[in-house]
């Protein structure tokens, strides 16, 4: 009996909680089409396909003070849906966040939520499609859209720090590391009392994201290592993943220009295969509700001398309540793989509430 007064207790705690606390609801709902015309390396026997897609997401979002120092928290998670979607729905933007509001101090304990190496500054992303989806067709893209180790989009602990008006500094540490392949997928396995975890060792990201104080200014630089990854043959690889990504992207008026560059290695290889990628674009609000844009990226894997490129254009529409994005583009060399060009459409209709 006692045990239960007692868990009774607790429950009546965060209940009654609750009702010093703001609760929201958002989500969105994106159906994607996609054709794509590839040559294979030869050029004699040409691939196509063409299909829609769809993705579903809800947000569910808390926020007040502690009863302690005066400190504000902020918790929450989402449900996804990426198409028919095999894996859990629940590994995207679960949090709680403990803030010192006066000091710009922020504690969160999280998953594909803080700051982190995945998002690119350039302008090629400003209309939500990138390299890698503007490019993957017949043959694998040599973009990765992950294309880092991982840390952000695994469980883990971190600590940020507002600098004044110049931006954010963040550490993100997490004991067992997503890998770029497996985005949002935790390499441990067990239940959320009894985690187990793999021989897959920890990683960290150092990060820093802001303005620097320029008006229309967007910065991000980040530097993630992992000790050790759990390779193919059951076993810790040599290699270390590891990856280093700039980006910056300006905005004056109705325009916008960016750039990213990334760099790192495939961490499941039994040899460091290093990576590079380049992303610029440039993007024109022509009015409130039409905008302009073209990318261009690059890709590399330096020690396979293999290369790739992506040229594509990109207008957005606004419809009020939902908003429609359409691309063409063309890539050459697809994969690393000389004469396995595609084009590319892709359209999209975005719905938020």
């Amino acid at each position: 009996m006692k045990k239960l007064l007692s868990t009774t207790a607790i429950a009546g705690l965060l209940i009654s909680g609750s009702a010093f606390a703001q609760t929201t609801i958002t989500g969105e709902m994106r159906i994607n089409y996609k054709g794509v015309s590839q040559d294979v390396a030869t050029g004699t026997t040409p691939q196509s396909g063409r299909g829609f897609g769809t993705e579903q997401q809800i947000n569910f979002a808390n926020k007040g003070k502690l009863n302690v120092g005066g400190l504000d928290y902020a918790a929450g998670f989402s449900i996804e849906n990426d198409g028919a979607q095999v894996g859990t729905l629940f590994n995207e933007n679960m949090y709680i966040d403990i803030t010192n509001a006066s000091a710009g101090t922020t504690l969160s304990f999280s998953q594909d939520h803080i700051q982190r190496s995945d998002s690119d500054r350039s302008a090629a992303v400003i209309f939500g499609f990138s390299p890698n989806e503007l490019s993957s067709g017949g043959n694998t893209t040599l973009f990765d859209q992950t294309a880092s180790v991982g840390t952000g989009a695994s469980q883990s602990v971190a600590i940020l720090q507002k600098v004044g008006n110049f931006g954010t500094v963040s550490y993100n540490y997490a004991p067992t590391t997503t890998n770029q392949v497996t985005t949002t997928t935790t390499s441990g396995v067990g239940n959320s009392e009894s985690f187990t975890e793999t021989d897959e060792e920890s990683s960290y990201e150092v990060g820093f994201t802001g303005s620097l104080g320029v008006a229309g200014l967007d910065v991000a630089a980040f530097k993630s290592k992992q000790k050790a990854m759990l390779g193919t043959s059951g076993i810790n690889n040599t290699v270390k993943p590891e990856s280093d990504h700039f980006g910056i992207r300006y905005t004056t008026g109705a325009v916008s220009f960016g750039a990213a560059q990334k760099k790192y290695n495939q961490d499941a290889a039994a040899v460091k295969i290093e990576n590079k990628e380049k992303h610029y674009g440039a993007a024109y609000a022509v009015d409130k509700n039409l905008s302009l844009g073209i990318v261009h990226a690059t890709a590399e894997r330096t020690l396979l001398l293999e290369k790739q490129k992506t040229t594509g254009i990109q207008l957005g529409y606004n419809l009020g309540p939902v908003a429609l994005v359409t691309s063409v583009a063309k890539s050459d060399d697809v994969g690393g793989v000389q004469g396995a060009d595609n084009k590319v459409f892709m359209s999209r209709l975005v719905g938020a509430f």
